[in-house]
């Protein structure tokens, strides 16, 4: 999922977030991709240092206590989108 595909991950989030987060296991299914694929794709755009630096913080991966893990756009990420 390197380079565009992660642009339409990130575009489907956008789509699919209404503020709430959405289950990794709904946008991986929507992706048509493997949910540990979507994880290791979605890590670095995260605000998660990985070596010495922070990623951007486009999203937001979390986990809500209900055995479920989430993924959210944050505002940096809507912003992102709107720059392509």
């Amino acid at each position: 999922m390197p380079g565009e595909a992660r642009n339409v991950a990130l575009l489907a989030l956008a789509a699919l977030d209404s503020g709430t987060g959405v289950p990794l296991t709904r946008l991986a299914k929507q992706l048509d991709v493997r949910l540990s694929t979507l994880v290791r794709e979605l890590a670095p755009l995260s605000d998660a240092k990985l070596g010495l630096e922070p990623g951007p913080g486009w999203v937001r991966l979390y986990f809500d206590g209900d055995n479920r893990w989430l993924v959210a756009i944050t505002d940096l990420g809507r912003a992102q989108m709107n720059e392509q």
